[in-house]
């Protein structure tokens, strides 16, 4: 997402960060210029049950069982600095950016969907459009 769109904010929420490890936060552009790494879990369907015969009570996870039926896998989050327009051109972080993507198997887009920052993270209530944020950044 954009600078300012609440990325490390939701970086600090999903992750199990002490407050001495949480990602810096403020409502002005860059204020995350290196990534930030932190853990969380993501729930999956457990294998053990899809089949019958082995039922919850049986399975034998080493870690992450839990007795709804899903196994909670660790994960690493990275929180990245905000995207400007024109990124690919250098703008903003530019290539920097995007470098700290390409070791991603998954992407989080984060909007600002209050509109209070324009395209650049600059705190203008009312200036910024979700749905034009959602459009920019795909194409980025």
């Amino acid at each position: 997402g954009k600078p300012s769109a609440g990325k490390s904010t939701f970086f600090n929420a999903a992750t199990d960060c002490e407050s001495s490890n949480q990602a810096p936060m403020a409502p002005h552009p860059f204020t995350t210029i290196e990534p930030n790494f932190g853990s969380a879990f993501s729930a999956v369907p457990c294998p053990c049950s899809t089949i019958p015969d082995v039922g919850l009570s049986k399975c034998g996870a080493s870690f992450g069982h839990a007795a709804n039926g899903e196994r909670r896998i660790p994960v690493v989050l990275k929180d990245v600095a905000g995207l400007v327009p024109g990124a690919w051109q250098g703008r903003g972080r530019g290539n920097k950016f995007l470098d700290d993507l390409t070791d991603a198997d998954v992407l989080i887009h984060v909007v600002d969907a209050s509109g209070s920052a324009d395209r650049d993270g600059v705190q203008a209530e009312g200036q910024g459009d979700p749905v034009d944020d959602i459009g920019w950044v795909q194409e980025e």
